[in-house]
């Protein structure tokens, strides 16, 4: 696994979609020349070592409509041409869907167009331009640019000078396409060091939809439901579990630690500071309206019912701690067809015997399986799925690609939509607050539907919404072992994903700690 480079790009102006050209001027001055929207030829001059780029200005000398021999700004002249963008491999045996490649600092340097295919098992990293470099075994990834993710590249172009290389290439935003420059060192990616193995999981094949969170340093993870002879596609029967286990600090296995009152899985799990709560979840015979606390008292888990039952019985719903109140979003209601909800509850954990209070909820679809993160004294609802009754009384699944915030005494508000729908991540959601953004790990992205989980891995791509730019980012490592229907928990520095389910009906033993840097 490596840690890619994000690139910010420089932008130069507005651009048809359509080519672009750069050429290095000397003295570190960089040209780069495109056409702007009403198909005039432009050209702008700059430098990347904190020097402005002028603004585009028309091409002077003999403009032959394809940037010929033409004059640019300092008398310095190029024989400019527009490259298109390119389809398929390129000859000689490029990365797939290159845009543009040149030999920089005695290496083969490309970049190939990494935007998601529908139908396709989407790589990271899923980005608009990726950077590659060619290496004795092949094309390797090096970095890509901060776009959103599923933005159209129209043309690009490279160039070097001495080992560093630049970029220019045009792309699509939500107010029409730009032209954007950038410069990196075509180097090998360092290695990453954010993710490490944890203890397997010691119930073979894993669970999916497992009760994990901490008390104190300790994890627990309780429950979950896995096919433990075979998968569902291959007539296997659903097994919802009751056992309980803990894994100690510094200790390299798990321990048995007891059983739940009942088998249980997909509930909604908050750690707090005395106990591991679980709201609601399923087994076979029903879906659950009590709450649950899960504590170590030294030997072994102790499970107690704690306040008031819910609202409404409740399974798949997301939750979140904030100011002492447990949140409780979303979520799937008893009976055929299963239905998505828009229940919005809290629970102060101080004043437990006074129950659960309904709140407003978003304005927008009703949703399970969704994420819900923490930050700022806020609270982020993100993706989901929508299960609704079609005329013919038929059910539909909506792959939900929408955000909202909601903060106490001011309600919810729309946030800008992610590139993809990231169904059933890590939740509650990673974040980090200097700077502020919320994670997304994985999820299942609902444009290859019919293709993920059920056929393939789930996306190994991270997704995180940066909370200053109030924009949608890629992040510069992939997942090593992408899950959903799992709970996410802060273990010091760490975040910790217990089991989980890869695909659809496969678990796997594999938990992994994160360590969010850059």
């Amino acid at each position: 696994m490596n840690r890619l480079f994000a690139a910010t790009p420089v932008t130069l102006g507005a651009a048809a979609a359509a080519g672009c050209t750069l050429q290095h001027l000397g003295d570190g001055q960089w040209a780069a020349a495109w056409r702007n929207p009403a198909g005039v030829a432009v050209v702008s001059t700059g430098s990347f070592a904190g020097g402005a780029w002028t603004a585009p200005v028309p091409v002077a000398g003999d403009y032959r409509g394809d940037l010929g021999a033409a004059e640019l700004s300092g008398g310095a002249r190029a024989g400019w041409r527009l490259a298109p963008r390119a389809a398929g491999a390129a000859p000689g045996g490029g990365p797939e869907r290159m845009l543009a490649s040149a030999e920089i600092g005695g290496r083969r340097v490309a970049l190939r167009a990494g935007s998601r295919v529908i139908g396709v098992k989407p790589s990271f990293p899923s980005a608009a331009v990726v950077v590659a470099v060619q290496e004795p075994g092949g094309w390797t990834d090096i970095g890509f640019t901060d776009d959103l993710p599923d933005a159209a590249v129209a043309g690009a172009a490279l160039a070097g000078h001495g080992s560093r290389a630049a970029a220019a290439y045009v792309v699509a935003t939500g107010a029409g396409s730009v032209c954007r420059v950038m410069e990196f060192l075509p180097a090998a990616p360092a290695a990453a060091p954010g993710w490490r193995r944890l203890p397997d999981y010691p119930q073979p094949p894993g669970m999916a939809g497992v009760l994990s969170g901490m008390h104190g340093e300790v994890v627990i993870a309780a429950g979950g439901a896995n096919f433990p002879d075979k998968s569902v596609w291959d007539g296997g029967k659903k097994v919802t579990h009751d056992t309980i286990y803990v894994l100690l600090p510094g200790e390299q296995s798990w321990r048995p630690a007891g059983r739940l009152p009942e088998p249980r899985a997909y509930a909604a799990v908050v750690s707090l500071p005395d106990g591991v709560l679980a709201v609601g979840g399923e087994n076979p015979d029903r879906i659950f309206q009590d709450t649950l606390l899960l504590r170590w008292d030294g030997a072994k888990v102790c499970v107690e019912t704690v306040g008031p039952a819910l609202p409404a019985p409740v399974t798949a719903a997301v939750s979140g701690l904030l100011d002492d109140h447990v949140y409780i979003a979303g979520g799937y209601a008893p009976g055929a067809p299963r239905l998505s909800t828009m229940h919005f509850w809290r629970l102060d954990v101080r004043r437990r015997n006074q129950g659960w209070e309904r709140l407003p909820a978003w304005d927008g679809p009703a949703r399970a399986q969704a994420a819900m993160a923490v930050l700022d004294g806020a609270l982020y609802l993100v993706s989901g799925l929508e299960m609704v009754v079609q005329p013919d009384g038929t059910t539909r699944g909506n792959y939900l690609a929408d955000a909202y915030r909601y903060r106490p005494g001011r309600g919810w508000e729309r946030l800008p939509d992610p590139p993809w729908s990231c169904i059933a991540p890590p939740s509650p959601a990673p974040v980090t607050t200097s700077p502020p953004r919320v994670f997304m790990l994985g999820g299942v992205d609902g444009r290859q539907q019919g293709k993920l989980p059920r056929d393939v891995r789930l996306p190994d791509d991270i997704l995180y919404f940066d909370v200053v730019r109030h924009e949608w980012r890629l992040w510069n490592e992939r997942w090593p072992d992408s899950v959903v229907t799992v709970p996410a928990m802060l273990a010091g520095k760490e975040w910790y994903v217990i089991s989980g389910e890869i695909m659809g009906g496969v678990r796997t033993t594999n938990c992994w700690a994160w360590r969010i840097e850059g």
